[in-house]
């Protein structure tokens, strides 16, 4: 599978990516790219500003069911909220009570999301006009390791696979290129497929 694509123009600025061929002063797939490439720009000047922080609060609802707030943020240097105060509500498709979907499917939606932000990021840079992005994404899981049934099978999902649908004005192999790049700068699919440090416990004076 193709990494790269040829650019149509001669770059202009510089990208995570790759040379954008985008004119900066415009949006284009509704990425504003004036604002992506400064941002970079910033964060090679300046590296601490990179170092970014998101989170969540959760409280439990009833049985297996929760509900998390996410609103503030941290990064490039300061405190931030988002446009507004966002809440999620998860629940066991079995043992729950319909308050949403299992915490996994969360993850598979997560996966999407942040590859095809970085499909769309990713044509913005190289000018490539996209008319849709869609995608199906599945995750395979023995459940007998999550009710201890079994110590020796995975708790987790055993694989994972997404494809994607993308109507753009370019060649297949700029397409596959667009989703190759995507999943490698995808911070999703990094937490899905190297390890990632976890720790879990109780809050002090609680």
């Amino acid at each position: 599978m193709p990494t790269t694509t040829t650019p149509t123009t001669s770059p202009t600025t510089t990208s995570a990516h790759n040379p954008p061929v985008a004119p900066a002063s415009e949006e284009f797939n509704g990425v504003p790219t004036a604002k992506l490439f400064g941002t970079i720009a910033k964060l090679r000047d300046n590296g601490d500003l990179a170092a970014f922080r998101f989170s969540a609060r959760n409280e439990w609802v009833e049985g297996t069911a929760s509900t998390s707030t996410i609103h503030e943020w941290y990064g490039a240097g300061a405190d931030h909220v988002h446009v507004d105060e966002y809440r999620f509500s998860a629940d066991h498709p079995t043992l729950g009570h319909g308050h949403g979907p299992t915490p996994q499917e969360y993850v598979l939606h997560a996966l999407a999301a942040c590859i095809t932000a970085g499909i769309a990021t990713g044509a913005a840079a190289r000018g490539i006009e996209l008319r849709s992005v869609s995608s199906s994404v599945r995750g395979e899981i023995d459940v007998r390791g999550v009710l201890g049934i079994d110590p020796d099978v995975r708790k987790g999902f055993g694989t994972v696979a997404i494809e994607f649908d993308v109507d753009a004005d370019c060649s297949p192999e700029a397409v596959d290129a667009l989703i190759a790049s995507a999943t490698k700068y995808s911070a999703v699919f990094d937490m899905l497929a190297n390890p990632t440090a976890v720790s879990v416990g109780r809050r002090a004076g609680a």
